[in-house]
């Protein structure tokens, strides 16, 4: 009777914690928006809905594995983050370069044009894995007209560059800069692409994203709790 009741009230505390995200939105995480070195709390709610957004479309083949990319941080500072889903623990923590036409340290402009060399926001899935000219390499697959559906088209894929060592970036300041491509490590970028090959959900925030209906929304109960999780990881890890 006793093992009853301590499951009812754990169930009722869940469901009031979700209902308390859902409502009230991020401000319960507030604080972690003033550390550079984590994404903030709207990059970690507007990529959950990426997820989801994807998974409801049908683009989302490996629905365990979840990529942020947070252009809101400067280049010098690790802003990719590979979280496990399936129990909301953060895989992978590194650093990831963004398009030359973007800007140098930070990255202020944004473009799915062909040629602009700059980076494109917004929901992506990963597709192939080939051997290209900077050698293993994982493309990806733009899910939103007009943001990032020609990033195909544009080529932009995930694959090695040693312009984005730690190295590299502690020299000089930032990392260095790609043609719109999510260039890595490349002692990571075998280990990235094994994690991220299959078809799972890539979101790259940016400021605009506060501006697309996809992701800017309220959290399902479900990525609620995923959110809960990937939090409380961030707080520990």
């Amino acid at each position: 009777m006793l093992k009853l009741i301590k499951k009812k009230i754990s169930a009722f505390v869940a469901i009031g914690l979700a209902a308390s995200f859902l409502s009230t939105g991020l401000s319960a995480f507030s604080f972690f928006s003033s550390n550079k070195d984590l994404p903030s709390p709207q990059a970690v709610k507007y990529a959950l809905n990426a997820y989801r957004w994807a998974i409801d479309h049908g683009e989302a083949v490996n629905r365990s594995i979840l990529t942020i990319v947070d252009f809101t941080l400067p280049s010098d500072k690790k802003r990719l983050w590979v979280i496990n889903l399936k129990n909301n623990r953060v895989l992978l923590h590194t650093y990831v370069a963004q398009g030359k036409g973007s800007g140098t340290l930070f990255a202020t402009r944004f473009s799915n044009s062909a040629g602009s060399h700059a980076s494109s926001p917004g929901i992506f899935t990963t597709g192939e894995v080939y051997e290209g000219e900077h050698g293993q390499s994982l493309r990806v697959n733009g899910l939103e007209p007009g943001i990032n559906d020609n990033a195909l088209n544009r080529e932009i894929v995930i694959h090695p560059a040693e312009y984005v060592t730690e190295a590299f970036i502690k020299a000089k300041g930032y990392a260095g800069r790609s043609w719109g491509c999510f260039a890595v490590d490349p002692d990571l970028a075998g280990r990235l692409i094994s994690m991220l090959k299959g078809g799972t959900v890539l979101f790259a925030n940016a400021p605009s994203e506060k501006y697309d209906p996809h992701v800017n929304h309220s959290l399902s109960y479900e990525d609620a709790m995923h959110y809960r999780g990937i939090m409380g990881g961030f707080l520990t890890s």
